[in-house]
C-alpha cells in the first residue's frame, strides 16, 4: 500500500510524523530532519547553524551516539529522556526519537511505591509467607514489654540453613516444619537473609534449647534421602533486663553468626 504514495506524499508524512526524525549519512552528515526534530532541538538553534554544518557543530552529539536512551536538555533547560531507534536504508540512517520522560518518571514512582510497600509489609509474601523481620519486631515489642512488667520468660531462636538443595524449596519445607512444631502463641518469622526467627513466649532459655534439639531431630529426618545434606545452625538467647525488641533480636542473630563458626552448630547468648 505504501508503494501507492508519491514521493511528495511520503515526504510530507515524514515531516509531520509526531516522532522526531533525523537523517544522517555514513559520514555523519545531516541529510534531513522533520518538524518534530526542529521542536526538539529548538527553532533558534536550528537557524543558527547551516544544514551542512549541523552535524559537525557539536549540537547534536548527544543524539548521535550509540545509546538507545538519551538524556537531552531542551532549549528551555528542561531535561528530557529520549528513546532512540534507528533504521538504515542504503547509506542513510534514520533516527527516531521518542520522549519517554513521563514513562520513566511513572516507573520510578511505581518502584518507589513498591519499595515503600515492601518496607511497611509485615510478611515475606514472596517465599515463606512468614512474618518478615519488621513483622517480628512489631509483634515482639509488646511481648518484651510484658516480660519487663511481669518478669515472665521470653526466648528467641535464630535458625539458619546451609544446603546445596534448591534453596527456595528447602526454606518452604523448613517454614512448614517450624510452624508445625511451635505453639499457636509463638511467632515464626524469616529475615532478609532467610534466617528463621522463633519468638517463644513464656519460655526459658533451657526450654528453648530443648526445642532446638527437637527441631534438629526433625530436620535431620527431613533431610534423609535427599541428594544434598541440610546443615542447620542455631542461635539462642532470652529476654534480660533493659532489652527492647531490637536488642533482643540482634542478640539472637549475632548468636546465629557465632553458631555458623561453631562445630556444634549452636551458640547460646545469655
Amino acid at each position: 500500500m505504501l508503494n501507492d504514495l508519491t514521493l511528495a506524499e511520503a515526504t510530507t508524512l515524514l515531516d509531520r510524523c509526531p516522532l522526531a526524525l533525523l537523517l544522517t549519512d555514513d559520514a555523519g552528515n545531516v541529510r534531513g530532519f522533520n518538524q518534530a526534530f526542529t521542536r526538539l532541538v529548538g527553532d533558534t538553534a536550528m537557524l543558527d547553524v547551516s544544514h551542512e554544518d549541523l552535524g559537525s557543530s557539536g549540537l547534536l552529539n548527544p543524539l548521535l551516539g550509540p545509546d538507545t536512551l538519551i538524556s537531552w536538555i531542551m532549549p528551555d533547560g528542561d531535561e528530557r529522556w529520549l528513546a532512540m531507534e534507528t533504521t538504515v536504508l542504503n547509506a542513510i540512517t534514520a533516527r527516531f526519537y521518542q520522549d519517554v520522560t513521563e514513562k520513566l518518571r511513572l516507573r520510578k514512582e511505581r518502584d518507589n511505591c513498591s519499595e515503600k510497600l515492601k518496607d511497611h509489609s509485615l510478611r515475606d509474601d514472596l517465599l515463606t509467607s512468614l512474618l518478615n523481620r519488621r513483622g517480628i519486631l512489631v509483634s515482639l515489642e509488646p511481648l518484651v514489654a510484658r516480660s519487663r512488667r511481669y518478669n515472665s520468660p521470653l526466648a528467641v531462636i535464630a535458625l539458619g540453613l546451609q544446603t546445596d538443595q534448591v534453596q527456595d524449596k528447602a526454606l518452604v519445607k523448613v517454614s512448614y516444619l517450624l510452624k508445625d512444631q511451635t505453639r499457636w502463641a509463638d511467632l515464626v518469622g524469616c529475615n532478609e537473609q532467610h534466617d528463621f526467627l522463633l519468638i517463644l513466649q513464656e519460655t526459658t532459655r533451657d526450654s528453648a534449647l530443648l526445642l532446638v534439639d527437637k527441631l534438629a531431630e526433625h530436620l535431620k529426618r527431613t533431610s534423609e534421602g535427599q541428594p544434598a545434606p541440610l546443615t542447620v545452625f542455631y542461635g539462642v538467647t532470652h529476654y534480660r533486663k533493659n532489652d527492647d525488641a531490637e536488642s533482643l533480636l540482634e542478640r539472637a542473630e549475632s548468636a546465629l553468626m557465632e553458631a555458623r563458626n561453631n562445630p556444634s552448630g549452636k551458640a547460646i547468648v545469655g
